[in-house]
């Protein structure tokens, strides 16, 4: 698979409220995004909310969303911990909006000014977010034009209700799933940036959730799990398909080495990878295309996904910026781009940042 760089077609400009407490980490942290018409909802790392932005402006060569609002998932449930969720994948099935956070353990990093002992200390000392372990869906309901989240609303006759994934504080229903499984069961007490366990990618068809995995990547292999659930009081418990042994199904992807960042599936059931490395490190960001999507079984490898085009890379700047981890689709024809650390070119004024359009 050559590379195969592509420039941007459009920018947007994603422009939040003022007052905004967390404003700066906000605005150069976001870690997943989602398009529900004329929404915007993006999540970002140091937090446990998402943020609804609604479109603007809209022309040949800019687009622009504003009129941030944010919602607290402490509104919906009662979350384990006061800690960030690390939330790093949204998706969107009516009438849902979907989240995950990475259910990863996480490494210290050494300080400079930290003598050598404090430093080697520090690197390796492992710990977890209670958060981080979250998978849930919350009612998101379209009015007058904008999408709105409940804890519980009356749709088509039923009421509907936030619901998360059954689990403890330090694990998940799904994460307890794959300490014994034969591929991932040495990978889940590794932290994220090591190539260990950690989800990026969400994505959800009928009654079939796919979650994408940074890692770990096997032998070149990207990892997507496959999960449904059923609803008991709230919770979301996993149920095991029949004719199949486990909870959960697992898809192999040839994605030259890279681990899955987002996940979105389009109307036809085409499955959309947006791919980068699985380290803390500069490295090639693709879009990957798979028509049709995963077949519909236990298990899968799929050897020759469509590579469509490679996204900007920060690297070809500055050393650690641009690092693409959202992907959203915008219309048929496009996607938008966002990054983690974006370039300080993109940042403008004090609450404003610059993402990038591609054409599919």
């Amino acid at each position: 698979m050559k590379p195969n760089p592509k420039e941007p077609s459009k920018t947007c400009l994603i422009k939040f409220q003022k007052d905004f407490d967390n404003l700066e980490d906000l605005r150069t942290e976001i870690s997943s995004c989602l398009t529900t018409k004329n929404n915007l909802w993006v999540s970002y790392d140091e937090d446990a909310g998402l943020e609804r932005l609604t479109l603007k402006k809209s022309g040949k060569k800019k687009i622009k969303f504003s009129k941030h609002k944010h919602y607290e998932i402490a509104e919906f449930f009662d979350l384990p911990g006061d800690t960030e969720m690390d939330m790093e994948a949204l998706a969107y099935a009516e009438p849902y909006l979907w989240f995950c956070g990475s259910m990863s353990l996480k490494r210290d990093s050494p300080n400079a000014d930290d003598d050598v002992d404090e430093q080697l200390k520090a690197l390796e000392t492992i710990s977890l977010d209670e958060n981080r372990f979250s998978l849930g869906c919350i009612p998101c309901i379209e009015k007058e034009g904008t999408f709105e989240l409940h804890e519980a609303y009356e749709f088509l006759g039923h009421t509907i209700t936030a619901k998360m994934m059954r689990g403890g504080t330090k694990s998940s229903e799904l994460h307890n799933a794959l300490l014994l499984d034969e591929h991932l069961a040495d990978y889940m007490r590794i932290p994220s940036k090591d190539n260990g366990f950690d989800i990026e990618g969400l994505a959800v068809e009928g009654d079939r959730i796919f979650i994408g995995l940074r890692g770990p990547v096997l032998n070149g292999y990207a990892v997507i799990l496959e999960i449904t659930c059923d609803s008991i009081n709230n919770e979301l418990i996993m149920q095991q398909r029949e004719g199949e042994d486990k909870l959960y199904r697992k898809h192999f992807i040839d994605l030259a080495g890279m681990g899955i960042r987002e996940l979105n599936i389009d109307k036809k059931g085409d499955l959309y990878l947006l791919a980068g490395p699985t380290m803390d490190l500069d490295g090639t960001i693709a879009v990957y295309k798979i028509e049709g999507g995963l077949p519909n079984t236990h298990a899968s490898v799929v050897h020759k996904p469509k590579r469509l085009f490679d996204a900007a890379r920060g690297s070809e700047l500055e050393h650690g910026v641009d690092k693409a981890e959202g992907m959203a689709f915008l219309s048929k024809k496009e996607v938008l781009i966002t990054y983690d650390n974006p370039h300080k070119s993109r940042l403008k004024g004090k609450r404003k940042v610059i993402m990038d359009i591609y054409d599919l």
